[in-house]
């Protein structure tokens, strides 16, 4: 059961890839977490994967309130903000959202969704 939420709909990120590969962000300012985090921390994580990670219920608050949809594909991907693909970082029993991609040739775009709580 999720006890807490915050959207945050914030850019952390605009830039090359090359820039994006070294770089950490610091997620104190948006979230309280007091947490750094690096490409490698959510890249493998889409968030349909997290569907496996957590309970349906949980999962299905998370894209209502995240006002998450999907592309309408066979595959189903979540979408965020400039319709980014979604990913997460779970850090204890909190769940980091994540819109992230290429934007633009060559020109990469991270933003911070927001972050759950789970009970």
């Amino acid at each position: 059961m999720i006890t807490n939420y915050k959207k945050a709909k914030s850019l952390i990120f605009d830039g090359s890839e090359q820039e994006i590969l070294h770089k950490s962000f610091d997620l104190n300012r948006d979230t309280s977490l007091g947490i750094a985090i690096k490409l490698d921390d959510f890249a493998n994580n889409t968030l349909e994967d997290l569907q496996g990670v957590i309970s349906s219920a949980d999962f299905e608050f998370i894209v209502k309130t995240g006002v998450f949809v999907t592309d309408g594909g066979f595959l189903n991907l979540y979408k965020g903000s400039n319709n980014l693909r979604l990913y997460y970082h779970k850090k204890g029993n909190t769940i980091i959202v994540f819109a992230y991609g290429e934007f633009q040739p060559g020109r990469y775009m991270l933003y911070l969704e927001g972050f759950w709580t789970i009970e």
